[in-house]
């Protein structure tokens, strides 16, 4: 299967998208963007960061298979798609919807391992006291800009 790369300059920096010709399969940070060529679809997912980052977009519609190495990280990123736009979940509810009540921690691992932040938006995961936790992509700043800026585009 040929990988296909892009860089893409966000509010919260470079992210480096890696893909398939069909499909999204991680997002990182990175310092520094390099020269690529861009396959159609990095077009495709570019425009819709493009969209996101405009506050256009709420609902990422990128082609992406479930990236959950368990079948609880599955649960886990699937019911993390149903949290709106605008909106947070703590550790624990989100445990808790995908089946697994006392395992707060093991969706905040979930959330550090998820490779495909902003698409499946681990950015809206906080603490149950409201504080915003560990973020990935960026660390706290980047994901207290998201959170911001989720909600001033609702």
């Amino acid at each position: 299967m040929e990988i296909n790369v892009v860089f893409y300059k966000s509010p919260v920096g470079i992210l480096k998208i890696y893909s398939s010709n069909y499909a999204i399969k991680k997002i990182e940070i990175v310092k520094e963007r390099n020269d690529f060529e861009c396959s159609e679809f990095n077009y495709r997912v570019m425009e819709q960061f493009d969209a996101y980052f405009e506050g256009k977009l709420h609902t990422f519609n990128i082609p992406f298979e479930n990236p959950g190495k368990t079948d609880f990280q599955k649960r886990v990123y699937d019911e993390l798609l149903n949290v709106r736009y605008g909106k947070t979940i703590s550790y624990k509810e989100l445990a808790a919807k995908a089946g697994s009540p006392d395992a707060a921690r093991a969706v905040g691992t979930a959330m550090a391992k998820n490779p495909l932040p902003l698409v499946i938006p681990c950015h809206r995961v906080i603490k149950a006291d409201g504080s915003i936790g560990s973020y990935s992509l960026g660390g706290k700043e980047a994901k207290r800009y998201l959170l911001d800026f989720e909600k001033t585009h609702c």
